[in-house]
């Protein structure tokens, strides 16, 4: 019987031997085999510890998404490394925070994207588009030849400590660092594609970033069974669903944004295919509304659609099967295999079947806390409250940040983050209860609902739209508000966007927004 992959390298090792000439990775009209993705990832191990690198140093993976992340992945971690995912969206100042923050000592990067943000660091550098070296010396990948260090077969010689740090989108200031073992990541992959029932057949398309914990986990599940992962950049939404349709993908993962984006009242869907390749949706990065659900199951009449919850900290948590929809539309499901839910009060104590409390994951997947910042890893990585009256025993467990709520049957259901709950009028109002609403108003792709405090010390709602309306609709739009919601939770406030702006990870700056639209004081 053959031993479970255990570090990220094994992952790739282990699937080049069984599936050596299976397509692993489709980039546009490129395509790379298991066994050719590992030769490469194996050249670039090569080139990494022909730099010096150590085992443990951080190498940042600063490109566009395209086969090359992924060969720099494998070959950072068959080298040791510890590797470091860098949205190519981000600017100077924060590209710059992440390589001084976790002392960065080597970047794989393109020559362009370097130069563009006038990077002075790291000092060492692999530039993946230009023959042999460029221009400043620098050694090139993958024209390079390189000297393969003798044990280059196998990484069992490293010991299994961090395998990648995930920074999270810093929508609340400079990002923090998650710091991600091995473990973690090769148990996400086992755990999500056993309910997702991913097989070798499966052609799985990557939308999503692989600096967002489940960009990268649909990565490595493709890699773990030896599916193919078609990579596509979104853009249009008429080339996302032709490559649906021409690559015959059977799995896509979206988030809120994506689904706001495709499902947009201007664009009114129709398409003369149904999709018959595409067995399963997911969603994550954000709690998808009813109407939306609707929308998606409508479109996709054919595919399971998993409802999934997950943070950084903690990977995955939740998801919902495809078979309680209709009775539970609106729930994130319960905990994933291998992992336990917990909602608690504040005082550490499991709250009753429709008390509101504190997520808590316990169980798999969970990180080792925040990169160089002990005062943050405490707040969040906590004792098992159970053991509360136990010192002598230790677990750790992740406390969410995230309110939810759980039914009879143990189904759990998003309130809001514990620090955006509004309190006006007497009444404690959820965001997420008021967005759910306003999302369903004609011409709306996206709201984001806060609470701003007035001089009363109350606070009154306020709710940021996506949508071309002109100010001249703001009146129609509050009347059909009130038909839609009781008056305390009626916003006070209406502004309009044109686009909302995302975070690193592809989600709605959140926080952005409405640090900017309180600053203005409109």
């Amino acid at each position: 019987m053959s031993l479970r992959p255990y570090l990220v390298g094994h992952l790739l090792e282990d699937t080049a031997a069984r599936l050596p000439d299976k397509v692993a990775v489709k980039h546009h009209d490129r395509t790379i085999t298991y066994a050719q993705l590992h030769e490469e990832a194996l050249k670039m191990k090569g080139l990494i510890r022909g730099l010096g690198i150590k085992r443990g140093e951080r190498v940042g993976i600063y490109l566009d998404k395209s086969i090359e992340q992924l060969t720099a992945m494998f070959g950072a971690t068959l080298a040791g490394a510890v590797f470091v995912f860098i949205n190519p969206i981000l600017k100077k100042e924060q590209i710059e925070y992440i390589v001084n923050d976790c002392q960065i000592q080597l970047m794989i990067t393109t020559s362009e994207l370097f130069r563009k943000n006038h990077l002075a660091a790291p000092q060492k550098l692999i530039h993946v588009d230009e023959p042999e070296h460029d221009r400043e010396g620098y050694p090139c990948w993958p024209k390079l030849k390189a000297t393969l260090p003798a044990d280059h077969t196998s990484v069992s010689g490293f010991s299994p400590d961090i395998a990648c740090l995930i920074y999270t989108s810093g929508s609340t200031g400079m990002p923090k660092g998650v710091v991600v073992p091995h473990s973690t990541v090769v148990d996400g992959a086992e755990i999500v594609s056993t309910y997702l029932e991913i097989t070798e057949k499966d052609r799985i398309i990557s939308v999503l970033p692989f600096n967002f914990d489940y960009g990268l986990n649909q990565a490595t599940t493709a890699v773990l069974h030896g599916a193919t992962l078609v990579l596509h950049q979104f853009v249009m939404v008429k080339d996302l669903l032709d490559l649906l349709v021409k690559e015959e993908i059977t799995g896509f993962a979206g988030m809120p944004p994506i689904w706001a984006k495709l499902f947009n009242d201007k664009i009114k869907l129709t398409y003369g295919s149904d999709f018959p390749h595409l067995r399963y949706l997911t969603n994550s990065g954000g709690k998808v509304p009813r109407i939306m659900v609707s929308r998606i199951r409508e479109f996709f009449s054919n595919s399971r659609l998993f409802l999934m919850y997950g943070l950084t900290e903690a990977f995955r948590s939740t998801f919902l099967p495809p078979e309680e929809l209709d009775r539970r539309p609106d729930s994130i499901g319960k905990g994933i295999p291998n992992v336990e839910i917990l909602v608690v009060n504040a005082k550490g104590e499991e709250c009753a079947p429709g008390e509101e409390g504190e997520l808590v994951h316990r169980g798999a997947l969970i990180t080792h806390g925040y990169w160089n910042d002990p005062e943050k890893t405490k707040v969040i990585f906590r004792k098992n409250p159970r053991l509360a009256d136990q010192p002598h025993l230790h677990e750790t467990v992740v406390y969410s940040g995230d309110v939810v709520k759980k039914d009879e049957d143990g189904f759990l259901y998003y309130v809001s983050r514990r620090d955006e709950m509004i309190k006006t009028s007497g009444y404690r109002v959820s965001p997420t209860e008021v967005e759910e609403v306003l999302i369903g108003l004609p011409g709306v792709s996206n709201v984001v609902v806060f609470g701003k405090e007035v001089e009363s010390g109350d606070q009154v709602i306020v709710a940021v739209m996506e949508t071309d309306h002109e100010e001249e609709h703001k009146k129609e739009l509050l009347k059909e508000c009130r038909k839609r919601l009781p008056t305390y939770m009626v916003p006070q406030e209406l502004h309009f966007e044109r686009a909302f702006r995302k975070t690193a990870n592809g989600k709605i700056d959140r926080s952005g927004i409405k640090k900017e639209w309180l600053a203005a004081g409109k």
